[in-house]
């Protein structure tokens, strides 16, 4: 069980100060707010893997004191973009959320949240499909708390396409840094997840 928010919780922390945002790092994409951030892991997202491992997703303590979504980046062919949410929570939530990223089931739960954020997305043409093909935990970049590569097929209109997804999170302080690198048809950039994960984990550093 989650501790009750201490009285000491700072709540002068704004969650938009560490989603991803245009800069150096997002050379090459295109930034939109007016676009579904959609495969980028919701504000719920602590709730939801909290809960998808096993552990009480449903406490009330676990919302967030504050929450962003970041813009939506895209390259001009639309065949790799990124994604970014971000919460602010009572530390001892972050310290329970590291534990949480450990176990073995994190992966497959990441894979359940993902899907279920673009079968929930309201603008996608009716009877398509998103289905997870593997998830398995990778060596995330440094300062970041845990990153899980998904591979799925999507169908919209046509074929199934594939596409691979590196979703990362960072918890630190307060913050919980919730953000991905995808791509159709191969895996993302090495060099593209390294950049922003750079991004995020300087930002988190700010508290």
């Amino acid at each position: 069980m989650v501790p009750v928010a201490s009285a000491a919780a700072r709540t002068n922390l704004h969650a938009g100060d560490y989603v991803l945002t245009e800069g150096p790092e997002t050379t090459g994409f295109n930034a939109s707010t007016s676009l579904d951030n959609r495969g980028a892991l919701s504000v719920a997202a602590m709730t939801g893997f909290a809960a998808c491992v096993g552990r009480s997703g449903a406490d009330p303590k676990i919302e967030p004191l504050d929450s962003a979504k970041g813009p939506y980046f895209a390259t001009n062919d639309n065949l790799v973009f990124m994604g970014s949410v971000a919460a602010v929570y009572p530390a001892e939530v972050i310290t329970e959320a590291v534990r949480i990223a450990a176990d073995p089931s994190f992966p497959s739960c990441v894979g359940d949240l993902l899907k279920r954020g673009y079968t929930e997305a309201a603008d996608l043409p009716e009877g398509s499909t998103f289905t997870i093909l593997s998830t398995t935990k990778r060596t995330p970049p440094a300062g970041v708390t845990a990153l899980t590569r998904v591979k799925a097929s999507m169908t919209l209109d046509g074929p199934a396409v594939p596409m691979t997804f590196d979703v990362m999170f960072v918890f630190a302080g307060q913050v919980q840094s919730s953000f991905l690198v995808g791509r159709v048809f191969d895996a993302p950039d090495q060099a593209v997840v390294n950049r922003i994960a750079k991004q995020i984990v300087r930002k988190t550093a700010n508290q």
